[in-house]
């Protein structure tokens, strides 16, 4: 019998019967082809199309950012890193020269050492910045409080470099370079400041400079002006700024990570401003300055302004206000007790008289007068006036300085004696005889004619334009009407009529080169951007034939009147002498007037002189006058 294939299967015929007790698995088999069921797998799969619209909307941001980043701030971001590596220190420059009409320096620069402060350069430890502080205010001398104080302030208002201290000591210099790598953000530079030439002479003209405030920043944001940077505060160096200020310069040194020092960059110098060359001539400017003072120390005085102007340019040649101030204080940085002496001082020495001061002008409007009543016919050079002392109105006495009057009158009489009621006639008519007067809408007019009323234009901040009065100003300011006796005073200077020493000079100016206003200027030249040339303001508003009446009269009151001292003189002089009350209270306190001009045949210079409380204008601005003529004469 063949052996049987253990691999062979042979079916059976009996059928298999399932039993109740089958395996796990068996089990779960059968569960799963009888009931199919979806896995959880399956059933959390995410969905694909949403994921990847958030990719690309991820991808669509990082992209945007980085374009922002590079394209649009790029350049920011490279300048900032940049300068994490560069340390910039301003380099102030020169300011311009101020020069005389010969060349003679007025207001020049001289080295200064001052400690600077960089906050972005101070140390991160606020322990070590504190002692730091400590140290160099001692060095200095300050008070560390006070230095905190301006770091303090800097910070709040995210400035950068500031002066800490103004004309420190050489010695205090050298101790602070010596030890810079120690004192991390304090510098110590030297700035040139200015330094003012004959300071109680020219203050007032030329003014001063001192360190730039937060204010003026502001107002000149963008102009490349440091927080340590000086500027003109006053006169001159207000004026024409712009021009001698000149462009910073920069020194840059890189740095690495620590703040260490690895190499200088090229440096960019500072340009200097430019020199102002002035029509002044300081050598007249000190003589009338002497003069003033001198007749000043004779009396009680203490209060004066002077101006020369050549007649037919309106250029400035000397310049005068008293009391003066020493202007180098300003610029070296003043000090409490220097400012609070200026300001607190009674007599305001920094008032710039002659521009800024307003006074009755006095007597010396009548060479005006005369003009304006030759013009309208009030009067003819032939036309006589009683002057007996006293015109009587109603129950108002309207008395002449001389109460025993000057006799008979005429134009050229009445201009060189100051005959009051001569021109109280001519201003508003007399009763005693047939002439109706000028009235005073007529005098408003004649004296705004000649340029009272109104700033002229000098260069010079802060001009005042003075007061011209009349009836409707009258009525609306103090709701009060016009009075004849308000028109006599305003015919010879006196009642609301105010002006400027300038102002009464460019009238005697006008008379005196024949009748052209002129604009005064003190500035010839702007070196290397500009000449200047005379600027008319006004002409062909004054008949020549009268003009020359008036300047008759005017030499008449040198030859023959009030201001006679003069006559004596090698040069021929013009004037109008004034004394003008200002006080209702005390009629005796008068300011002393002496307006003139001269050669008389060919004018040179018109001088003007004013000394406040000073008493008679012929006892006392006339004498000014002579020293400055008598040196004229033999000099000029």
């Amino acid at each position: 019998m063949p052996a049987k294939n253990p691999f062979e299967f042979k079916p059976t015929s009996k059928k298999i019967r399932k039993t109740k007790d089958l395996s796990f698995e068996e089990s779960f088999l059968d569960s799963q082809v009888a009931e199919p069921e979806v896995m959880d797998d399956e059933r959390y799969r995410p969905n694909l199309n949403l994921l990847g619209l958030i990719l690309i909307l991820c991808f669509g941001l990082i992209l945007g950012r980085i374009y922002f980043l590079q394209a649009v701030r790029g350049e920011e971001f490279r300048n900032l890193a940049e300068g994490n590596k560069l340390r910039t220190n301003y380099v102030i420059a020169p300011r311009g020269l101020i020069l005389d009409k010969t060349g003679k320096v007025i207001a020049g620069n001289i080295p200064s050492f001052e400690l600077v402060a960089n906050p972005s350069g101070f140390p991160k430890d606020e322990a070590e910045l504190k002692s730091n502080i400590s140290e160099v205010a001692a060095i200095i001398n300050e008070d560390p409080a006070e230095i905190e104080k301006i770091i303090a302030s800097s910070r709040q208002d995210n400035l950068g470099f500031l002066t800490i201290a103004q004309n420190i000591s050489k010695e205090q210099a050298l101790i602070l370079m010596s030890r810079q790598d120690s004192f991390e953000g304090f510098v110590v530079e030297n700035n040139p400041i200015r330094e003012y030439k004959d300071p109680l002479v020219f203050s007032h003209l030329v003014g001063y400079t001192g360190k730039i405030t937060r204010g003026e920043l502001e107002e000149h944001a963008g102009e490349n002006y440091l927080l340590n940077d000086n500027i003109g505060k006053t006169g001159l160096e207000i004026y024409y700024e712009r021009f001698l200020r000149g462009i910073p310069g920069r020194k840059q040194i890189e740095i690495d990570a620590r703040g260490s020092f690895r190499k200088t960059l090229p440096e960019v110098p500072a340009v200097a401003g430019s020199n102002l060359k002035l029509n002044l001539d300081y050598e007249l400017e000190t003589v009338l300055y002497e003069a003033l003072t001198d007749i000043m120390k004779r009396g009680s005085a203490k209060k004066a302004a002077a101006i020369a102007t050549e007649p037919a340019t309106g250029k400035v040649l000397a310049y005068i206000s008293l009391p003066s101030f020493d202007n180098n204080w300003f610029a070296r940085g003043i000090s409490t007790s220097e400012y609070e002496s200026l300001i607190n001082d009674k007599n305001i020495p920094l008032l710039n008289r002659v521009i800024a001061g307003a006074y009755p002008p006095g007597s010396t409007v009548k060479p005006m007068l005369a003009v304006a009543a030759l013009t309208e016919g009030v009067v003819t050079p032939e036309t006589k006036i009683l002057d007996d002392g006293v015109i009587h109105v109603g129950n108002f006495t309207f008395y002449g300085y001389d109460r025993s009057g000057l006799g008979l009158m005429d134009i050229y009489s009445a201009i060189a004696r100051s005959s009051d009621i001569y021109f109280y006639t001519v201003g508003g008519g007399n009763a005693k005889t047939s002439i109706r007067g000028l009235g005073p809408e007529k005098l408003a007019e004649w004296y705004r004619k000649f340029g009272l009323g109104q700033p002229l234009g000098i260069d010079l901040q802060n001009e005042k334009g003075g007061l011209v009065p009349d009836p409707e100003w009258k009525l609306k300011t103090r709701n009060e009407q016009w009075y004849l006796g308000n028109t006599y005073h305003y015919s010879i200077g006196q009642g609301d009529l105010l002006v400027t020493p300038l102002q009464v000079n460019s009238w005697t100016a006008t008379i005196a080169n024949g009748g052209k206003l002129m604009r005064p200027y003190i500035v010839d030249e702007i070196e290397g951007v500009e000449k200047k040339t005379p600027v008319v303001l006004k002409e062909n508003f004054l008949d020549s034939k009268w003009v020359r009446v008036v300047q008759d009269g005017m030499r008449q009151a040198v030859t023959a009147g009030s201001a006679r001292s003069l006559d004596s003189l090698s040069i021929s002089i013009a004037g109008k002498t004034g004394t003008a009350q200002f006080d209702a209270r005390n009629p005796s306190r008068t300011h002393a007037w002496f307006t003139s001009y001269a050669p008389f045949e060919d004018p040179k210079i018109a001088l003007t002189i004013l000394v406040e409380s000073g008493g008679e204008g012929s006892s006392v601005a006339v004498p000014v006058a002579r020293q400055v003529y008598e040196w004229w004469a033999e000099h000029r």
